[in-house]
């Protein structure tokens, strides 16, 4: 039995779709709500029990734990909405330094910036800020406070290119040895000294935000052509 996978992957956003209301459906319910023949029905609801996507439990049939886990992502998933990802950044210190990698891919690509990636589901925020420093840099490093929160948008025109909210970390190290990373360059920058050509927010907090009183910061960074030209920045109690 063959289906285009378009369309496979459209009936099965449906299927999905009826656990989010619905804690246990029994084949018919399915049947009956989406309004699909029961052999193609069969044919869908046995490729999501092997995606680990429903299970089923006495005569009915049930999201499995993993997928239970996507029930907030669902509309982000599908294309239905679109919204920021979180992301940790890390100001790694040592004294008077800071730690920058120099970005080899987009977004941002080129451009200084300090260490980051996404909040895990099962993280803290502080257990994301120190893993993604010993991954990217093989630092061994101590978590001192989350000092700021952004809401950051990259425009280009009128159009929103990326959208993230930003829990910005400060740690500090001993160690001065990076390791070779597939990121980008690894470099040490006094604090008075960083590059000219940095991410606008990312030079924001490291001038401002870093040793300050925790804050929470709105932020536009206009792009053209894959060069940032400006940056926009008010305060979230302002808005």
């Amino acid at each position: 039995m063959k289906y285009s996978l378009i369309t496979s992957k459209k009936e099965r956003e449906k299927i999905f779709s009826l656990f989010i209301k619905n804690k246990r459906l029994k084949f018919s319910e399915i049947e009956k709500k989406i309004e699909i023949k029961s052999n193609h029905l069969n044919y869908y609801i046995n490729k999501m029990i092997k995606e680990d996507l429903i299970e089923k439990v006495d005569k009915s049939y049930q999201l499995t734990k993993e997928a239970e886990k996507l029930i907030p992502f669902f509309a982000h998933i599908t294309g239905k909405e679109q919204g920021p990802l979180c992301i940790i950044t890390a100001a790694i210190l040592n004294n008077n330094k800071i730690c920058l990698l120099k970005r080899e891919k987009r977004p941002y690509q080129g451009y200084w910036g300090m260490i980051g990636g996404k909040l895990k589901l099962a993280e803290s925020i502080k257990d994301t800020a120190l893993r993604e420093a010993k991954e990217e840099t093989n630092l061994n490093c101590k978590f001192e406070k989350l000092s700021a929160v952004l809401h950051e948008r990259v425009k280009d025109k009128d159009n929103v290119k990326h959208a993230f909210v930003i829990f910005l970390c400060k740690l500090t190290t001993k160690q001065e040895i990076f390791k070779v990373t597939e990121e980008g360059e690894l470099k040490w920058f006094n604090l008075n000294k960083i590059p000219k050509k940095i991410i606008p927010s990312d030079k924001l907090m490291i001038e401002e935000l870093i040793e300050n009183e925790f804050c929470c910061k709105n932020i536009i960074i206009n792009e053209k052509e894959g060069k940032l030209k400006n940056m926009e920045i008010k305060d979230e109690d302002k808005l």
